[in-house]
This record gives C-alpha cells, sequence and structure tokens, in this order.
C-alpha cells in the first residue's frame, strides 16, 4: 500500500516513507502530540482529526470526516481561509496567532495555527492543519498585565516618584518621578546613572545606600533638571525584574514637610523666648512693684487719696502676676499636652476651705456655705487642685449677683472624691456647655483676675490628675462638677 501524503509531518521530507506496519504508532503520535492536528484534502475536507482539535472545534472526531472545514468548525475557518489559500499553493505556513469566538462560548480562543501542503507523487493531494491552544497562556498574560498596570497605578498614588534601577543605571521610570525632577517623560531618565540628579554633597551617602541595599527611609538633596533643589525622601528595596534582581526606589518630594518643620522650629524658638520674656524679664519688675505696694501699705499714715491708689495698684499687680500664671500653664498645656502635677498626701476639704477664706475676703458681702462628707484624702498636687477651685469660685462670683449665695460640696466615695460648686443664680445655657472650656472662647468677656483661662485651665488640672470636669444644668441652675481619683494617675513622683 502506497504511504499516504498526510503521514508527512512538518520537517519531515517529502521521499519519506512509513511501512504500513508504522501507521498505528503514527496515529497514535499525532493524537499525543499535544497539537490539534487535521487531514484536510484538496476540497479542504477533513479526512482524519485527532481528540485535541475535536476538542477545541467542540464537535465530535467522527462529525469532523468527510466534512468541509468550514463547516465543522466556522468560528476559525474565516479566518484560516487565507492561510489555508497560501498552503494551498504549496507554501508552509509557520504558527499564526489567530482569535476566535470560544466554543463553547461566551469569550475568545486564541491558538497558533500551522499549514503544510502534502504532496503525493508531486501532485497536491491536500493540507495538514496543526492547532495549538494558548488561550489560557494569553489570558495569564493579560492578567499579568492588569495586575503590572494596577501596581504601578498603587505606587503612582503611594508617592510622588518611583524608578527601578540596576547599580544605579535607570531601567524603568514612571512620569511622576520624571516631572519631579523637570523631565519631559520617563524615557528621558532610563539608561542614565541616578547620580546625576543627586546633589554633591549627598552623593558618597547615596552610592554608599545603594552599595548597602538599605531598605530603610533617608532624605537626599536632588538636582532638578533646571538646577533647582528639591529635598526628597528616599525608600527602596530588591525586586526581581527581567529575570535577576534589581532595586525599586519610591521617592517623595518633602518640600512642603521641610518648610512646616522650619516654621515649627522657628515658633518653639519664639515660643521659648516669649516664655523666658514672661516667666523672667516681667516676673522681675512685677515682684518690685509687689513689694513696693506691700511695703507702702505697711506703713500707714498715707492720705485715703494715696492709700486706695496703693491699694489699687497692688491689686493690678496681683491680676498680672494672675495673668502671667494663666499664660504660662497654657503654653505649657497646649506644647505638652497637659500640665504637670506633682502628688503628695492632701485633704481636700481644708485646701478647698483655704481658697473659699481668701475668696470670702475680697467678697466680704459674699454668702459661702462648703459642706464636706465622707474620706476627701488623696494623693494630689495640692496646689494645682487650690487653682482648680479657685477658678470655679471665681467664674460663679463673676457671673452671679453679689448677694446670690455660693455653695461648694466635697462627697468621698470608694474610686475617689467629687466636688460640686454651684449658686442658684448662675444659669449657662445647655448649649453653650460644650464650648464653655474653650480658651479664649469668642463672646465670653474675659475675666477680671486673668485672661479668661480660667475654666479651661480648671479642666486641665482635673484631667492631669486621672479626672474630669463638666457643667451640669437642672432646673434652669448651673453647677460645676469634679470628680478625682484617689491617686494621681499622671503625677510626677
Amino acid at each position: 500500500m502506497p504511504q499516504s501524503p498526510f503521514l508527512r509531518l512538518p520537517g519531515v521530507a517529502p521521499s519519506a516513507t512509513a511501512p504500513e506496519e508504522a501507521w498505528p504508532f503514527l496515529g497514535a503520535l499525532l493524537n499525543a502530540s499535544g497539537y490539534g492536528i487535521a487531514l484536510l484534502d484538496r476540497e479542504l475536507r477533513s479526512v482524519w482529526v485527532n481528540g485535541a482539535l475535536a476538542a477545541l472545534s467542540g464537535r465530535e472526531p467522527r462529525f469532523h470526516l468527510g466534512r468541509p472545514f468550514v463547516e465543522t468548525w466556522p468560528q476559525v475557518a474565516g479566518t484560516l481561509g487565507p492561510l489555508m489559500s497560501r498552503a494551498l499553493s504549496g507554501e508552509d505556513v509557520g504558527e499564526t496567532p489567530v482569535s476566535a469566538e470560544a466554543v463553547p462560548g461566551p469569550g475568545e480562543q486564541h491558538l497558533r495555527v500551522g499549514l503544510v501542503p502534502a504532496h503525493q507523487a508531486g501532485v497536491l493531494a491536500g493540507l495538514v492543519l496543526w492547532v495549538r491552544d494558548e488561550t489560557e497562556r494569553v489570558r495569564e498574560e493579560r492578567r499579568l498585565r492588569e495586575r503590572e498596570t494596577h501596581m504601578r497605578s498603587l505606587a503612582d498614588v503611594a508617592c510622588d516618584g518611583h524608578f527601578l534601577h540596576d547599580n544605579g543605571i535607570v531601567l524603568d521610570a514612571n512620569r511622576g518621578l520624571a516631572s519631579m525632577l523637570g523631565h519631559a517623560s520617563p524615557q528621558e531618565l532610563i539608561g542614565h546613572h541616578l547620580i546625576e540628579w543627586v546633589a554633591p554633597e549627598f552623593r558618597p551617602a547615596v552610592m554608599s545606600a545603594v552599595e548597602r541595599g538599605v531598605e530603610t527611609p533617608y532624605e537626599v538633596i536632588c538636582l532638578r533638571r533646571d538646577g533647582q533643589r528639591i529635598p526628597l525622601e528616599v525608600l527602596a528595596r530588591y525586586v526581581p525584574y527581567d529575570g535577576r534582581r534589581v532595586r525599586l526606589a519610591a521617592l517623595w518630594d518633602i518640600r512642603g514637610r521641610k518648610a512646616a518643620e522650619e516654621r515649627a522650629e522657628r515658633t518653639e524658638r519664639f515660643r521659648e523666648q516669649l516664655l523666658g520674656v514672661v516667666d523672667n524679664d516681667l516676673r522681675s519688675p512685677l515682684q518690685t512693684i509687689q513689694l513696693g505696694t506691700g511695703a507702702l501699705q505697711r506703713l500707714g499714715g498715707m492720705a485715703e487719696p494715696h492709700e486706695r491708689l496703693v491699694g489699687h495698684m497692688a491689686h493690678a499687680a496681683r491680676r498680672m502676676e494672675r495673668m502671667i500664671h494663666e499664660l504660662l500653664d497654657f503654653t505649657r498645656a497646649r506644647l505638652s499636652g497637659g500640665l504637670p502635677v506633682r502628688a503628695e498626701p492632701a485633704l481636700l476639704d481644708e485646701l478647698v476651705q483655704r481658697v473659699v477664706e481668701e475668696r470670702r475676703q475680697a467678697h466680704p458681702g459674699r454668702p459661702f456655705q462648703v459642706d464636706s462628707r465622707g474620706d476627701v484624702r488623696g494623693l494630689w498636687d495640692a496646689a494645682r487642685l487650690a487653682q482648680l477651685a479657685d477658678a470655679l469660685l471665681g467664674t460663679v462670683l463673676q457671673h452671679t449677683p453679689e448677694e446670690a449665695p455660693v455653695v461648694v460640696r466635697l462627697s468621698g466615695a470608694v474610686g475617689g472624691v467629687s466636688l460640686s460648686v454651684h449658686s442658684d443664680a448662675l444659669v449657662v445655657p445647655v448649649e453653650e456647655h460644650a464650648s464653655l472650656f474653650e480658651p479664649f472662647r469668642r463672646g465670653r468677656p474675659a475675666s477680671s483676675e486673668g485672661l479668661g483661662l480660667g475654666l479651661f485651665l480648671a479642666r486641665q488640672v482635673a484631667q492631669a490628675h486621672g479626672g474630669k470636669l463638666a457643667v451640669e444644668s437642672s432646673q434652669g441652675a448651673t453647677r460645676f462638677v469634679v470628680w478625682l481619683p484617689r491617686e494621681a494617675t499622671g503625677a510626677f513622683r
């Protein structure tokens, strides 16, 4: 039996023959090749197909036999038409990518197709078609490209610029970096050494970081194309790229942060200078005034107008001293996040009684009532709690009539001690409770004895002891309520 022309495979000479007993082995080879294979006659009817091609076409192998290819696999027949014409003319058509509607749908099949003419005795007998399914590979490449695009987008959002380099030579860069360095496109950076954009005084440190593979953030001054110097923060990691390990560097423009740090440093220096002036330079003349007025008051023998004038001067000096204390405490609270307190054993009723007595002397016509129940001992900063109580009493006295009684109540419990200060004549609208303790609150007149920081500092004192200060309104009257744990949790020992 003559050798079938279709048993000539690509790369096998046309004169090669296979004995009939070898045909089963060749058929097994064609089915095991991993390719879909079809043998077509000159009219492009299927003479034989293997299982792989039948599976790709979605048809049983026997359905193909004797039928035109355009009927058995119409999804690819139209695309293959020109390639088949070339093969029928005697050309070996190498592997060509072809896309077609998937069988079964939806989606696309991505195939790589080859055709070779089959001859017998020099006469064209038909074509050998082989098909390789690349759908999963194409889809995976597409997924990889999408992931790469996604990661690049994330990198663009996460930093101001990024690039890949191998021992300093730029391999890839994003548009953000190019723009930051004053270049029109990333291509202008590729192939250059990163040191070109580093300020001279930073080059040794940068090259050392590159050589040692530093993976912690560091700062560097870079040079734009126009010569402008810009501070950047750099963070680099090793990543795989094109089969090798290279460095991925992310950069952040920190000009804004540097400017803010410089402003904060200047502000801090100004604050320190201001506090120094307030705490030292103002205290000295103030103490001189207080000593002088005190001496004049002790001398006696002055005419009534002079004595009244000296009294006003002494009161003004005490008021100025209170302002200085409030300003210093306010600044400390803002700078350090709270007031420092030093705890020592104290009786809350005793220190509150002293504060009330001082206020009674200043307001001899005002009725005061102090009630104390339970254990009111604790470890507190007595001076700070006296400041708290004085601020609450001062607020109540300032905003109530002179004849209105002021009531101070202390109550000891298992967990701590509560202190309340109120007057039936004190009324604070509920809508103002939230802003009552704000410093320099607009619309609230400053205290005649200070800067209007009393309630703000009172709450700071309570919080520094681990307690709280609140305002409550009931039946039209308002009261201030303080709760203190028995041991100041934030105290210095």
